[in-house]
């Protein structure tokens, strides 16, 4: 059945209803599945339910751990939800692995399938709640679930599996996340779509249609429908409506050409569309466990040893297995034996406390080691991506709230022109000696009219009543969840509040932020939009 609640006065990972799953559709060694609805966040900021599955091993629920797993691209539509129609047989035959390893496995539909919403197909931060949710959920099932917990995920569901696995311990820390496996990941999407849109006379691929209604449902203004010929757009309106077999059918007897999709990669809006789309490159607080096979164009060989490489230069734990000779599908089964004992000696292991390494920063340095967010060595996009992601979490708030698009969108401009500013070498990123240059310390109008948007943004975000300013109490309530000590978020607020009134007014928190970015104290009070300094 589908829930007919009203949602919105109820936590994410609220059980609404439970129901038998039919047999048919359990994956081998299932000792009872169940279909569930759930409430989570949907990405423009209300709250709906989200279907899924649930597969009880035979050895029991009782103290066992959970896998989350997020799925692959099976549609768009609500007719599509695994826990309606099932998870393709290629997944099922992998989760019996889990299921003898031991693991309660909680399958999301993700919003949009299996409920009447609109799916935002290539969506990571869309989907991200919904996976992390889903393990919220299967604790309020009469099952005995242990919190221990992974995150799982193949294809588009490898790729929202990152997502989640950047903002698990914060969004949900009662959860005791060990790791999350991602198995061929599309992380960089217009490599995949470059090739298979070259050739005028080759068929269309049935994903490039997905990903095109998918990111106008993300990103509203995205439009390429004008782009298109009318077959190309009847595609893509077959693929908000029909499954990916059928959706299949109808790309193979079309070409590129007809659809009007020939050389589409180069079209800017689809370029800065997919960018958007890739994964946080930065450092994962619990380990991954990466995938990739030699014969797969999602996910190649070599973009998983580039990413994995990127990964670990942040610093995160990181285990990459390339299967060669595989193409997508084929590396299920083998990566199902290695991905199992991965998880299986996280989960074995006693939890330790992950802490922040006690560095001994010099004072010059200390600025660029809180901006460099990914701890890669140099400052860009992705350090800025991830500073808003923390701060509009820390709020709970749905990643597409207008608030939360417009602190976003405040924060990557911001980054834009602090590259202009600093990026002598024209590298798109700041290293450390571009940072410290004397004649970086001069300000642009264009750098404090960014820094003014994007506190105007977190005003909005902080000052709920709409007065104008910042209290104490409502400032130490914003920091908390930066996890912010009290005597600290005590000593920023002195520093900022410049004329005594006892209140944080805009203009005050704008000054805190440029003298950070470009004055000579690097423990200017601003630091803390940006992480911690101490």
């Amino acid at each position: 059945m589908t829930s007919v609640l009203d949602c919105s006065d109820l936590d994410n990972g609220t059980l609404l209803t439970v129901d038998p799953l039919p047999r048919e559709l359990w994956p081998e060694g299932t000792e009872q599945g169940y279909r569930i609805e759930y409430v989570a966040s949907n990405f423009s900021g209300g709250k709906r339910a989200v279907g899924g599955s649930v597969f009880v091993p035979e050895s029991g629920s009782a103290g066992a751990p959970v896998l989350t797993w997020a799925h692959c691209t099976v549609g768009s539509n609500e007719h599509n939800a695994p826990s309606k129609v099932g998870l393709i047989p290629e997944e099922r035959k992998h989760l019996r692995h889990w299921l003898a390893a031991g693991f309660v496995v909680a399958a999301t539909d993700y919003e949009g399938l299996g409920t009447k919403e609109p799916h935002p197909y290539l969506d990571g931060e869309a989907i991200a709640d919904d996976i992390i949710d889903m393990a919220r959920a299967v604790h309020g099932m009469d099952l005995g679930v242990d919190n221990r917990t992974i995150i799982g995920g193949f294809s588009q569901g490898g790729h929202g599996s990152l997502f989640a696995a950047a903002i698990c311990t914060a969004y949900a820390p009662e959860l005791d996340l060990r790791g999350t496996v991602s198995l061929a990941p599309p992380v960089r999407f217009l490599e995949f779509v470059r090739p298979y849109t070259e050739d005028g006379n080759g068929s269309v691929h049935a994903l490039v249609p997905t990903i095109l209604a998918g990111l106008h449902t993300r990103r509203p203004e995205f439009d390429a429908g004008p782009q298109l010929s009318p077959t190309g757009r009847t595609l893509i309106d077959a693929a908000l409506r029909k499954s990916m077999k059928d959706l299949d059918e109808l790309c193979c007897a079309t070409t590129n050409d007809q659809a009007g999709v020939t050389g589409i990669a180069a079209w800017q809006p689809l370029i800065d569309a997919l960018d958007s789309t890739s994964p946080p490159v930065t450092k994962y607080d619990r380990p991954i466990f990466l995938c990739a096979g030699g014969a797969d164009p999602v996910f190649t060989s070599h973009q998983g040893s580039e990413f994995s490489k990127e990964l670990a230069e942040c610093g995160t734990d990181i285990t990459f297995q390339d299967f060669e000779t595989l193409d997508h599908f084929g590396l299920l089964e083998p990566a199902a034996h290695s991905a199992t004992r991965w998880a299986t000696e996280l989960i074995s292991a006693p939890r330790t406390a992950v802490t922040e390494a006690d560095e001994q920063v010099s004072d010059q340095d200390i600025r660029f080691r809180i901006l460099d967010a990914t701890g890669d060595g140099r400052i860009g996009p992705d350090d800025f991506r991830a500073h808003a992601l923390r701060l509009v979490q820390s709020f709970g708030h749905p990643l597409g709230d207008p608030i939360a698009v417009r602190v976003r969108a405040g924060y990557e401009q911001l980054a834009r022109q602090l590259i202009q500013h600093y990026d002598s070498d024209g590298d798109g990123h700041i290293d450390l000696t571009e940072f410290l240059a004397p004649e970086a310390r001069a300000v642009p109008a264009q750098l404090t009219e960014c820094v003014r948007e994007l506190v105007a943004a977190v005003m909005e975000l902080i000052d709920t009543d709409a007065d104008g300013h910042i209290s104490r109490s409502r400032f130490h309530a914003v920091t908390h969840g930066l996890d912010i000590a009290d005597t600290e978020s005590d000593e920023i607020f002195d520093l900022t509040d410049t004329d005594g009134s006892g209140f944080i007014l805009a203009e005050e928190l704008a000054a805190s932020v440029i003298h950070f970015l470009t004055g000579d104290d690097p423990r200017s009070p601003g630091y803390w939009l940006f992480g911690r300094s101490k």
